[in-house]
């Protein structure tokens, strides 16, 4: 049986004149179940980079149905795949594999949020704001202001045990006033909250860190619901 979300998200896109394509109806992300009353949004049609801004070309490019974000020169400062949109409160349902192996740098990726477009290093797709970071290093760190706020005051990476290494990772964003939280592979891995004032609209924004290694991040899925309601819908575990 097809899922309530599933038809309704291709029934929407159809009504907006937009064919998502077969591979994108096969990701985690079509497939969750929403509380009812939410209406997901599919950031990426598995074909293109229409609705998104950034070094593209460059840095990003579509392969295989996924968004790819890659370097094999030297980036001098983080550089991000926008939306063109903005978004406060909302629900991202996305999956993310890192390439490991002795020419990739392992360091991670992150989801842009709640913070503000900016030049970085000359750079005109940087971010100042909160960084919901995976792969490798996990938590809230807030770019170009006070650095990692969750969790507060570790020393060094947080390698989390919920990661699949090397392999497909399925998260789930959820931001609701000063409240963020997110899920990895159905384990709650952060519940944050925020100074009140200091999160607000913004894009949502996909990281390639700064580096002076090759590095490669493949995402897929990218669905999005403005104004959700507040439960999680893919954790099966509390935090650890």
């Amino acid at each position: 049986m097809r899922s309530p979300f599933r038809s309704g998200l291709v029934a929407g896109l159809l009504c907006l004149g937009t064919f998502l394509p077969s591979i994108a109806l096969a990701d985690w992300a079509s497939e969750v179940l929403l509380p009812p009353g939410e209406k997901p949004v599919a950031l990426f049609d598995g074909r293109g980079l229409s609705g998104w801004e950034g070094l593209v070309g460059k840095h990003w490019t579509v392969e295989d149905g996924t968004i790819r974000g890659a370097n094999t020169g030297d980036v001098p400062a983080s550089t991000y795949l926008f939306t063109k949109g903005k978004h406060r409160d909302f629900r991202l349902l996305l999956e993310v594999k890192q390439t490991r192996g002795d020419h990739f740098s392992p360091m991670h990726s992150a989801v842009a949020v709640l913070g503000e477009v900016q030049e970085d290093k000359g750079g005109p797709y940087g971010f100042k704001g909160p960084l919901v970071m995976f792969c490798n290093d996990w938590g809230v760190w807030d770019a170009n202001r006070r650095n990692r706020v969750f969790p507060p005051r570790y020393p060094t990476n947080w390698r989390h045990p919920a990661e699949i290494v090397g392999d497909w990772n399925r998260i789930e964003v959820l931001v609701r006033g000063d409240h963020l939280r997110a899920v990895v592979n159905g384990q709650l891995v952060m519940d944050y909250y925020e100074e009140p004032g200091i999160l607000k609209s913004s894009p949502i924004g996909l990281q390639l860190h700064a580096n002076d290694r090759p590095q490669e991040f493949r995402f897929r899925g990218l669905v999005l619901v403005d104004d959700p309601s507040d439960p999680l819908v893919t954790a099966k575990s509390p935090a650890k």
